[in-house]
Parts: C-alpha cells; sequence; structure tokens
C-alpha cells in the first residue's frame, strides 16, 4: 500500500515540476500562452501571470496522467 502512496504522491510531484519549463516555454512578449487538444482541436488559453497559467498547465498535466492510468 505505501508503494502505491509513494508511486501516486512521486506522480503529482512530475506533474508539477514539468509544468515549469511547459509554461516558461509558452511564454509571448508580456503574456503565457497554454495550449492543449480537447476532442481532436488545439485550443491556446492567454494568462497574464505565469502563477495562473503555471496552475492551468500543472493541473493539465495531471489530467493527462489520470486518463493514462486509466486506459491502461
Amino acid at each position: 500500500m505505501k508503494v502505491i502512496l509513494l508511486i501516486i504522491l512521486l506522480l503529482i510531484v512530475l506533474c508539477w515540476l514539468i509544468a515549469i519549463p511547459q509554461t516558461l516555454r509558452g511564454k509571448k512578449d508580456n503574456k503565457y500562452v497554454v495550449t492543449y487538444l480537447w476532442r481532436g482541436k488545439r485550443k491556446k488559453l492567454t494568462y497574464m501571470s505565469f502563477w495562473q497559467a503555471y496552475w492551468y498547465r500543472g493541473w493539465l498535466n495531471m489530467v493527462d496522467w489520470i486518463v493514462i492510468i486509466l486506459s491502461l
């Protein structure tokens, strides 16, 4: 049981650590652009603050992992 909880915790930490370079990569001028796929279409969201874009990107990463795990 401890091993499963440790793996889940590591995946959550990994999602948030990966979100930092992903957010910085989307910096355009003074805005942060977050892109993602939704039902086969590319969506873009623009944020003025790094932290808003970072939180959104982190949550998207976690949703991606949940979808991957549930599809196994």
